[in-house]
């Protein structure tokens, strides 16, 4: 039976817990009669996301790094009232983000804990899922399966009071097992594909003394200040990384031998309770963990010799058959589409909406982006239907006429050349999360054939976009306007 490169590879990295390199993959992909060349493998593994690259060429997955490592949960007082706990982002860094909390099953001596749905209200849900980032919470909250009759959309994705969430049932635990409200429960994935995860109880209570926490409590305290001095460290070395979650794996994937211990704490107690210098601060329209009380900068030693590269291969750019690099693929078919949508067949003109006029196209590199340009309308234009096209349409519309404001105003700041810090910091970071969230609608409207049904709630999103935008565009442009002035020199 043959099997496609993307489902082997999907299973390979989801599965495979011990270190491998990429001509060990490359072995497993030729037993299943795929071929890739080591260097195609390792450029593959360098960057995937549910890959951690190692010294000496060696890579572990995400799987591979965090099965069998310890993390705790300690219910709150209302969960325990319950005899519930909710996972919420509790789990992070050590589960699969991307799989709904409320699929994962947890163990307790070989049996599973059955679940239950729960009603909560809306701030405390939110709290539980904060990191995930604040500005997400509420559509995790909508995807729980408790909510399958809540359309978030249809409220400017705000949340009503009290939403359902899908809670874990721990009431044997304290029927059964002697679960305390002062004791916590200590946690393992022993499937990371699944989401399994096995638990037990870490009595703490005393009898004699409830406010007696001994030595574990001691060792605890200082799991607790030492997560904020890696993460500070994590900080300047790796800046706000592209998500919390990310964040959180660097770190405790560095640092297993010293976090993953059975007297862990949490990441939601330390936030809450142990940290005077890191909290969620706003990076752009989203949140990460940072230094407390500090604008998150767009730049910083974590990235600038990389910037200054980029910006220097961009000054330096004249090569014809590369012009085209600078809009990913999706993009560029998206405006034929569009062309079609509007009933027009003049690829010359589209050049224009292609590029903007700073770009200042080389006849060579006009003919080159033409014959491109006729092929792609070619092709497309076999497959498609006008009249299929009429809800989609006016998504893709309006999320080229953003993507071309942003793209233009991005190129303009690339021209300045390597001076990003002198820019505004947060409009910098807010225009960077506006271009990647536009290039991710107009990528979902390309690959996805059922994208129908989340039209309304793009158009909504993209309506925020715009908005966001209009807030940044004229400080941006300012500071383009004032940086290309010292470029000049008056000669006397």
């Amino acid at each position: 039976m043959a099997y496609s490169e993307d489902v082997v590879t999907e299973r390979f990295l989801r599965t495979y817990c011990k270190l491998f390199t990429a001509r060990d993959m490359g072995k497993f992909l030729l037993k299943m009669g795929i071929h890739a060349s080591c260097r195609e493998t390792e450029d593959f593994l360098q960057t995937h996301p549910l890959v951690f690259p190692l010294e000496k060429d060696f890579f572990i997955t995400r799987a591979g790094a965090f099965t069998r490592e310890l993390f705790s949960i300690k219910p709150s007082a209302f969960e325990f009232e319950k005899g519930i706990f909710i996972a919420g982002d509790r789990c992070l860094p050590f589960v699969d983000s991307e799989m709904l909390s409320s699929s994962l099953d947890f163990y307790f001596k070989g049996q599973k804990l059955p679940k239950k749905i729960v009603p909560i209200d809306s701030d405390l849900a939110i709290d539980l899922y904060l990191l995930f980032g604040e500005e997400y919470a509420p559509q995790y909250i909508a995807a729980d399966p408790a909510n399958k009759d809540l359309d978030i959309s249809e409220n400017e994705f705000a949340l009503p009071v009290t939403v359902n969430l899908t809670a874990v049932d721990i009431s044997v635990l304290k029927e059964k097992f002697g679960f305390t409200k002062e004791d916590r429960l200590l946690c393992s994935v022993s499937d990371w594909d699944t989401g399994k995860i096995d638990l037990c109880i870490l009595h703490e209570s005393d009898d004699n003394d409830p406010f007696d926490k001994g030595q574990s409590g001691e060792v605890r305290l200082h799991w607790y200040k030492m997560l904020e001095q890696l993460l500070l460290e994590s900080f300047d070395k790796l800046g706000p990384c592209s998500t919390i979650e990310e964040q959180l794996a660097d770190v405790f994937f560095e640092h297993r031998a010293e976090l993953c211990i059975p007297e862990c704490g949490s990441v939601e107690e330390f936030l809450k309770s142990h940290t005077k210098k890191i909290a969620m601060e706003f990076f752009g329209v989203e949140t990460r963990l940072w230094k407390k009380g500090e604008i998150i900068p767009a730049v910083g030693k974590w990235n600038k010799a990389q910037l200054d590269v980029a910006g220097q291969t961009l000054s330096d750019f004249n090569r014809e058959n590369d012009v085209l690099c600078f809009m990913p693929d999706f993009v560029f078919d998206q405006y034929i589409v569009d062309m079609f949508y509007h009933k027009q067949d003049d690829v010359t003109a589209l050049v224009e909406r292609l590029f903007p006029k700073e770009f200042r196209l080389a006849a060579g590199e006009k003919k080159y982006i033409l014959l491109h340009l006729a092929e792609r309308n070619a092709i497309l234009r076999r497959t498609y239907n006008w009249f299929a096209d009429q809800t989609i349409g006016p998504v893709r519309e309006r999320a080229l006429a953003l993507y071309e404001r942003v793209a233009r105003l991005v190129y303009r700041i690339d021209c300045t050349g390597n001076s990003l810090e002198k820019f505004p910091q947060q409009e910098l970071v807010i225009l960077s999360q506006l271009y990647s969230n536009i290039t991710r609608i107009l990528e979902s409207i390309a690959a996805n054939d059922h994208f129908e049904k989340d039209a309304d709630a793009s158009l909504l999103s993209l309506e925020g976009m715009e908005m966001n935008f209009e807030d940044i565009e004229d400080e941006l442009e300012y500071a383009v306007d004032k940086q290309q002035c010292k470029k000049f020199t008056v000669i006397k």
